[in-house]
């Protein structure tokens, strides 16, 4: 019996200390969208500012469509404003979005966040808290994150946007902090080609 207990326990620390060694708040329900699966055309909600829309390409008033993002590559981050890993993964985000402008290539790859259970007012919170350069949406509803798999957080999903034929396409994924904003973006880029 005494054994039984002990080898439980370690089972329980193995499960919890892998999601810590990622650095993600895992969920045990969670079953991303593997690469080279089509994305579904996520409803985005939640306020953004005039300079967001415009960089997203964006008009009028929310609810929008994943798929009306002017970009050839979105990359998608579910956080949520109560995860300590998407707290610490804030800065490195605000690096990534500096990157990808720093290459030139604003007009082609954007990276917005969405989330996870948060509402607009506490995305606002984590937005003016860690001064997120990028889009925030909000899914107070878990909606967007069912679509999404229920994934843990921080999730990355990169997608490839083919608006011609309609689609949107898995081609990268990653639960848990980026290495670095540009290892991470290389990586991107690489799925992408």
């Amino acid at each position: 019996m005494r054994i039984r207990t002990i080898f439980t326990f370690l089972f329980f620390l193995l499960l919890s200390g892998s999601a810590v060694a990622m650095e993600a708040s895992d969920n045990a329900n969670s079953h991303p969208l593997p690469v080279g699966a089509a994305m579904p055309d996520l409803l985005l909600r939640g306020e953004l500012s005039a300079e967001h829309l415009a960089h997203l390409g964006l008009k009028g008033p929310a609810p929008r469509h994943l798929s009306e993002i002017n970009a050839k590559t979105v990359i998608l981050v579910a956080f949520s404003m109560y995860c300590p890993h998407c707290q610490r993964e804030a800065p490195a985000l605000n690096d990534l979005n500096a990157l990808i402008a720093s290459r030139g290539l604003s007009e082609e790859v954007k990276l917005i966040g969405v989330g996870i259970g948060n509402s607009d007012f506490e995305v606002q919170v984590f937005r003016d808290k860690y001064a997120t350069t990028f889009p925030l949406f909000s899914d107070p509803d878990f909606r967007v994150n069912k679509e999404l798999g229920e994934v843990g957080t921080p999730f990355f999903y990169v997608l490839a946007m083919n608006p011609e034929k309609k689609e949107i396409r898995v081609v990268k994924t990653l639960l848990g902090r980026m290495e670095s904003a540009e290892s991470f973006f290389d990586q991107a880029m690489k799925a992408c080609e």
